[in-house]
């Protein structure tokens, strides 16, 4: 992962309705990720919802004075049906890189220490825990592995979350695959955040990474390994997020034969998944972004398609799938430089998420740049009561709002009479991806 020096994003200032002879800055097309501790205010403490006498959080290892050791972790134990069940792991702490623990003096093939992978793991896993709602599948697990691994709670204590190295990441897998091997319509989640590098599949490096000088990679993860492996799993639902760089570099490309952690045995046999996703922040040879110290952009991108940039509605149904869930993080990663591509590997094009009505998302209205900041604009949905009516700001040069996609009635108005619009403006539903709207306004001379 690449992460840049902290800088701030544009962000939206709230205004009246009407402004004239100033624009307000740039409307970003996703909120930033504020600063934040690893645990705020112990919300993943917070009893989720679940079976009633579910357990929330599995003590996992000794007990040091002062601190408890414990593994993070959403279980609703094995009960009969299917059951979603997910593998979090975020790196930022690098033991044998520059700056950790145990730095080693031989060429580690990248050397920084990471702010990002630990918050955007740590957000990815609450998304899932709070919000995920497959249409087959119930709340399962929640399997949660952090480096940086000491989280600080409201009430002062400090807790350690498992550390990914490899030995424990073995151990995780081994939880993680005989979980989703109970049921043949579990949901098998796979998200990795941190350094990664490419030699023809993703390499994902773990938090004990060059502690070999002789064999650089056993503490790191082939990617296609792990998901021809977990062929023999029986899930018929398995999704994986890889948020890292696939840098190639010269000592990779000099190694003949690269052996990696072995975490499974890959077995020959039908394909028997009915939905399977890989999708890579980056395609071969690219970079993955963060600002340092936030979610990073690849991360934010994918809670942002799931909470409804990538949602449809079909059968009154609003809903994610496979396909639109890679649309809209394409897109979305793509809105603001340095840009970085996603790639996909899809097998079918299921439901993933359903969402309990239409998303808020963000509108837009347009018009000629100059005439924007002369207009009133006003939006009015389809059977809606008139007190809900969104209320647009202006964002450089376009009208945007926050409100639930669906079909709207635009207004547009020029007190001052420099411009004249259609009335109504014309109506258009703001169902993602299509958000915005462009009016054909005319200057009076």
């Amino acid at each position: 992962m690449a992460e840049r020096l902290r800088h701030e994003r544009p962000a939206v200032v709230p205004g009246r309705t009407r402004l004239r002879g100033r624009g307000g800055p740039q409307f970003p097309v996703r909120s930033a990720a504020r600063p934040q501790c690893l645990l705020p205010r112990a919300e993943f403490l917070r009893p989720p919802r679940r079976a009633a006498g579910a357990v929330a959080v599995r003590a996992a290892g000794p007990r040091r004075r002062g601190r408890v050791a414990v593994t993070y972790l959403l279980d609703t134990a094995f009960q009969d049906g299917p059951q979603v069940h997910a593998l979090v792991i975020g790196v930022g702490g690098y033991r044998h890189l520059r700056g950790g623990s145990d730095p080693v003096r031989h060429d580690t093939i990248v050397t920084r220490q990471l702010t990002s992978p630990p918050l955007s793991a740590l957000a990815f896993a609450l998304w899932v825990r709070d919000e995920l709602r497959h249409p087959v599948a119930g709340p399962g697990s929640v399997d949660v592995l952090l480096s940086p691994s000491e989280v600080k709670e409201a009430d002062g204590q400090l807790r350690e979350v498992e550390v990914p190295s490899a030995d424990a990441v073995q151990r995780a897998v081994d939880r993680w695959v005989s979980r989703c091997d109970s049921h043949p319509s579990n949901v098998a989640l796979f998200y990795f955040s941190g350094h990664g590098l490419d030699n023809g599949s993703p390499l994902l490096l773990l938090e004990d990474f060059a502690r070999s000088r002789n064999r650089i990679l056993d503490a790191a993860v082939n990617l296609e390994g792990l998901v021809q492996g977990m062929r023999a799993c029986g899930a018929g639902y398995q999704y994986y997020f890889l948020d890292s760089c696939r840098e190639r570099t010269a000592r990779l490309s000099s190694l003949r034969d690269t052996r990696t952690l072995p975490l499974l045995d890959i077995r020959d046999g039908p394909e028997q998944r009915r939905d399977l996703m890989v999708m890579p922040a980056t395609l071969s040879g690219g970079s993955a972004y963060a600002d340092r110290h936030r979610v990073s952009d690849y991360t934010q991108a994918l809670l942002d398609a799931l909470a409804g940039r990538a949602a449809s509605t079909r059968d009154g149904r609003w809903r994610v799938t496979s396909s639109g869930l890679y649309e809209a993080v394409y897109a979305l990663t793509r809105t603001a430089p340095p840009v970085q591509m996603p790639g996909m590997n899809v097998h079918g094009d299921l439901v993933l998420h359903l969402l309990d009505g239409p998303p808020d998302v963000p509108l837009g209205v347009r018009c000629d740049p100059a005439a924007a900041r002369l207009a009133d604009v006003s939006l009015s949905a389809f059977g809606g009561p008139e007190d809900k009516r969104p209320v647009l700001e202006l964002h450089d040069t376009v009208w945007r709002a926050v409100a639930p996609a669906g079909v709207y009635a635009v207004g547009m108005d020029f007190p001052d009479g420099h411009y004249t619009a259609p009335s109504p403006a014309g109506v258009h539903a703001f169902l993602p991806p299509d958000l915005e709207f462009t009016v054909a306004v005319e200057r009076v001379r």
